[in-house]
């Protein structure tokens, strides 16, 4: 019999209990800033299960014992939601966090390609699931622990206590640690590919845009960092360095994966589903009269325009093929979003769920984001494939909760860096279309990747090198 425990505790910054817990194997931290309003970190560690897929090759590790099989990765996932489906009226309960990789689209989209390098090796699907996660809610001041009763076995409770004894005893005792994030030394910064190469593929983006193979095309590449840091420390400075509302950290053991993501993919409450995909980025100055014309002129850009409506239009069809017919609809076209170092500019589309519909179906049907491919989705990814160099892996899918009531709440794998074997992987990108002018392309990647510079004390020097 399943039942949800619900525990209210002490109020404390979720960023000073997490550096308690985040060299936990699988802990993780995810921060939801809907808006001023609803701001919630959500934190977890202790997986009950794990699931990873690569390809059709499947691996479940349920309470230490791992089973190894083929199948459908999105068929096998949705599985466990079957098994562990519960009712429940608050947004959180436990279930799954972790992410879906880019590249999870060749199980879903038929005959794609396969020219790109995996030099990663990550899962198409690395999702840990809690049978106790930890509730912030940062605006009402609020910590709650809330845990789900897998069984009516004594092993439960006695588990449950004592994961409950190890959280009240770090909240108890955290002290305001006033972090002071050591000084990041990179040794090296490199590309994986040349800016020439960077300028050729985009020339070669707008032919394929000239023939009528698509409308827009979302390209990125890769720097690799080698050099001394402490990963939590990295999170911590990146969210200073410029605050995002769906930043996440997630120690997966064999690597780490940081994001300081601004962009929402799927938000999912019973019946309603969101989406709010990011176009145009424009850098923000210490100039309140520079600033004024920058934003004026992100918001007048034709180009910026055009490109946020193809692909609102795609998120539209997307939807359309899960929700109920005529639900769909673009809430705001054009919003401009303010942080600290950027301005973006975004919109929103949501509709209403057709009844019965599943996890299996939604991801199907919507990933991976149009934001980050193009239009039309499959010819932007055959065409990603073809021109850069490696798979993206983490980058460009998708991070955040699944609950066992079926909510989700999604971000997608931008501004993210991944820690393994000691070097830092960045990628960043941006939207191409037919006026793009590539030098101009590849200044708005640098200035995406600003943020991961400041944060890491990189000079100028070393960056115009790349």
């Amino acid at each position: 019999m399943k039942k949800i425990l619900v525990e209210y505790l002490p109020y404390t910054n979720p960023e000073i209990f997490f550096y308690f817990i985040h060299k936990f194997s699988y802990s993780f931290f995810m921060d939801v800033y809907w808006n001023k309003n609803e701001r919630y970190t959500i934190c977890g560690f202790s997986p009950f299960l794990i699931f990873k897929s690569k390809k059709r090759d499947i691996e479940i590790e349920n309470e230490g014992k791992i089973k190894k099989f083929k199948g459908d990765p999105l068929k096998e996932f949705q599985k466990i939601f079957n098994i562990f489906k519960i009712e429940y009226p608050s947004f959180f309960v436990p279930g799954g966090f972790g992410f879906l990789s880019y590249d999870l689209a060749w199980q879903i989209i038929k005959d794609l390609p396969e020219k790109a390098i995996d030099d990663l090796l990550l899962p198409d699907i690395f999702v840990c699931f809690y049978d106790s996660i930890l509730v912030f809610d940062n605006v009402n001041k609020k910590t709650i622990l809330i845990s789900l009763n897998l069984a009516t076995s004594k092993s439960f409770t006695d588990k449950t206590e004592e994961k409950g004894m190890i959280i009240k005893s770090f909240l108890k005792n955290v002290p305001d640690l006033g972090f002071k994030p050591q000084k990041f030394k990179i040794d090296s910064l490199t590309s994986n590919m040349s800016f020439f190469q960077y300028i050729t593929s985009i020339k070669k983006i707008k032919d394929y845009i000239k023939e009528g193979d698509v409308y827009q095309i979302n390209f990125s590449h890769r720097f690799q960092m080698k050099g001394d840091y402490q990963p939590y420390d990295l999170f911590l400075k990146l969210k200073k360095v410029n605050p995002a509302p769906y930043s996440g950290y997630f120690n997966a053991v064999d690597f780490i994966l940081i994001s300081n993501s601004p962009e929402m993919f799927l938000k999912k409450e019973k019946d309603k589903i969101i989406t709010k995909p990011m176009k145009g980025t424009r850098r923000r100055e210490n100039n309140f009269k520079i600033n004024r014309k920058i934003i004026n002129d992100l918001l007048t850009s034709e180009k910026d325009r055009a490109e946020l409506i193809m692909i609102v239009d795609l998120e539209r069809n997307d939807l359309g093929k899960i929700c109920e017919y005529g639900t769909v609809k673009v809430k705001k076209l054009i919003n401009l979003e303010t942080y600290k170092t950027v301005y973006q500019t975004t919109s929103t589309v949501e509709g209403k769920l057709r009844k019965g519909i599943n996890l299996e179906e939604i991801i199907k049907a919507t990933f991976p984001g149009g934001s980050i491919t193009g239009a039309p989705k499959k010819r932007a990814i055959e065409i990603i494939e073809e021109l850069e160099p490696t798979k993206r892996n983490f980058y460009t899918g998708c991070f955040g909760y699944f609950g066992f009531n079926e909510n989700l709440q999604l971000n997608i794998l931008i501004r993210t860096l991944l820690l393994k074997n000691g070097i830092l992987y960045y990628p960043v990108g941006g939207g191409i279309v037919w006026d793009s002018i590539p030098e101009k392309e590849y200044e708005e990647t640098i200035i995406k990747a600003r943020n991961l510079f400041l944060s890491i004390d990189l000079n100028e020097n070393m960056i115009r090198k790349i």
